[in-house]
């Protein structure tokens, strides 16, 4: 009976054992486990920040370097239609264990391509797609990097891209931009009037939708059929207004046709679209598909 006793109860401290260790080893695994995804989310967060900040720098090679954990790469390219590229090799190691990961960016200019004249207007034009690669149901201010969203064109000062909501009217002797830094200006569901004297360098456009806004009351009495008090589709077309002397230096698009009445002019000047084009301000960051890898 004794022996018996001793027979079930070694089995029994053999049993605790083996479940004993095997808790320990999960136990451990687990930890491994949470502390490399820890690991693994500080390096995810360092690369999103540092590519968040090489996405608009002038100067790359300053910015990575106030990254320590950081070894960035840049290869330069030239595009299809001559945008300005650059590809970004960026490592991030872990400063306590041996891990790092890399992963490789492509920055591009915001303006895929420029217009080949000086006014762009019309449906069938599809610019939006063509400058941006975007339709106009995701074309929105957080396409740009630092938007300025704003009503009207009181004050277009001090920013990159301004996405006014609204009518835009820039008052006489005023000047936006400059040859060498111009401007964005999106005029959404509202009119572009430029006063006498004043002046814009850079790229507008101009985005308006179809709305409805004539009714029944409106039709012929002598239609009595059913269809009569549906309301009538039309598109309201926005006009764009340069006044006598008044010049934009750049370019001119609208997704719809545009009611235009000019006195001034629109220079076209290809530089000036260009620099635009070019600005830090006005670049994209897309992760290259298949160059993530990680490292121990």
């Amino acid at each position: 009976m004794l022996s018996v006793v001793g027979i079930l109860l070694s089995l029994i401290t053999l049993v605790l054992w083996a479940t004993s260790s095997l808790l320990t080893s999960e136990f451990q695994a687990s930890k491994r486990s949470i502390a490399y995804n820890e690991v693994m989310n500080i390096l995810h967060n360092d690369v999103t920040q540092l590519t968040e900040q090489l996405r608009t720098s002038e100067d790359w090679q300053q910015t990575a370097g106030l990254f320590n954990r950081a070894s960035v790469s840049a290869t330069h390219y030239v595009g299809r239609d001559s945008q300005h590229l650059t590809l970004f090799s960026v490592t991030m190691t872990h400063p306590v264990t041996s891990l790092f990961i890399r992963q490789d960016f492509l920055r591009h200019p915001a303006i895929v391509r420029i217009p080949a004249t000086g006014v762009v207007t019309g449906a069938t034009n599809s610019i939006l797609p063509h400058l941006f690669e975007r339709h106009q149901s995701n074309f929105t201010p957080m396409y740009f990097p630092e938007p300025h969203i704003t009503d009207d064109c009181d004050e277009l000062t001090r920013h990159l891209v301004f996405w006014v909501r609204g009518s835009c009217h820039i008052s006489g002797s005023e000047t936006i931009g400059s040859a060498s830094q111009p401007v964005l200006l999106v005029i959404e569901k509202g009119d572009f009037t430029l006063d006498a004297h004043a002046q814009i360098y850079g790229l507008v456009v101009i985005l308006s939708e179809t709305s409805t806004p004539t009714s029944s009351s409106h039709s012929s009495p002598s239609i009595t059929s059913a269809t009569s008090s549906a309301p009538l589709i039309t598109a309201v077309s926005p006009v764009a207004t340069i006044a006598s002397s008044a010049k934009l230096v750049g370019a001119m698009v609208s997704n719809e046709e545009v009611t235009r009445v000019f006195h001034g002019h629109i220079d076209f000047n290809l530089s000036v679209l260009r620099a635009l084009q070019q600005s830090s301000g006005l670049q994209k960051m897309q992760p290259i598909p298949g160059s993530w890898h990680d490292f121990n």
